[in-house]
């Protein structure tokens, strides 16, 4: 799913980068003739069957033909600048639904959010790709990463964080695209997890908490992640830990801290927690996130 913070066009990818480029959609004429060519000269190129050696070769040469039928390429001149995306949009890459990219905002030089899963299974896997123009529609930077969680349960949602890594330009706009792969590995709850005390200073905000292992087996690779809200309820920050030691055994406990600095720490007023393991996932009664409201 293409989301666009105003114009979406088509997107190309050179040297590493995703482009938004106006221009015309070219197809290779070889799919078009090759065809008719083959029509008009059966009789003689039958003859080839009888060589097995160049009749696989032939068969490889039109499989790759038929492939690359549906490819298409966009021309453009070289000095032809960008046209100005449509921001605020969504636009579907292909037919295919997308997770909902709940909201997201560009603080400085990183853009956060939370992405739901809208499905009936659980999808694993879920990266977003981020694009960021300046004030006339021409990109400046690009960056991508996986939401914290291993895995997203349908109806939960996780958090993201894109670092962008260089100085924005200001009144800077940005595209978010989002992709992801069906989960066949639906977790058991087993892991309780407890928050305890938080503290905030001038620019920094602290909160420790704990996660027990009820399941059977041990729970390899514990990660707690984490997304902090304001009173509008919109993502302040988004992280995530690992329990120390992050192997816990069955009914043991594993303790885990979250430490950030942030701007101005009283606007956090509530956070969302989720665990999981290589083989577990969080005790919920919902199954959605454990939401805990800072007084």
């Amino acid at each position: 799913m293409f989301i666009f913070g105003e114009h979406g066009l088509q997107t190309s990818q050179k040297d590493g980068m995703k482009y938004t480029l106006p221009g015309k959609l070219l197809t290779n004429s070889i799919d078009k003739y090759f065809s008719e060519y083959l029509a008009k000269n059966w009789h003689s190129a039958s003859q080839f069957s009888r060589l097995p050696c160049l009749s696989i070769a032939i068969a490889g040469f039109l499989f790759s033909l038929m492939s690359s039928s549906t490819n298409a390429q966009i021309e453009v001149t070289v000095d032809e600048n960008v046209s100005n995306p449509i921001f605020n949009s969504i636009l579907s890459e292909d037919a295919e639904p997308r997770p909902d990219i709940l909201y997201s905002t560009l603080n400085k030089d990183t853009i956060v959010g939370e992405v739901l899963n809208n499905f009936s299974y659980p999808i694993e896997l879920v990266r977003i790709t981020a694009t960021v123009y300046d004030k006339n529609g021409i990109i400046v930077a690009t960056g991508d990463k996986y939401v914290n969680d291993y895995l997203i349960k349908p109806g939960s949602r996780s958090g993201f964080d894109i670092f962008l890594d260089e100085t924005l330009p200001s009144k800077s706009k940005y595209a978010l695209t989002t992709s992801f792969e069906k989960s066949e590995d639906d977790k058991p709850e087993a892991l309780q997890l407890s928050v305890g005390k938080n503290s905030k200073s001038s620019n920094t905000f602290r909160v420790l908490g704990e996660v027990m292992n009820q399941g059977k087996n041990d729970a390899n690779a514990v990660k707690v992640s984490a997304i902090f809200y304001d009173e509008k309820h919109k993502v302040m920050d988004t992280d995530y830990v690992f329990t120390n030691p992050d192997i816990i055994s069955p009914n043991k406990k594993a303790p885990f801290e979250f430490s950030f600095y942030v701007d101005n720490p009283e606007k956090i007023k509530s956070m969302a927690f989720n665990v999981q393991s290589d083989e577990f996932s969080l005790i919920t009664d919902n199954g959605q996130n454990n939401t805990i409201s800072q007084q």
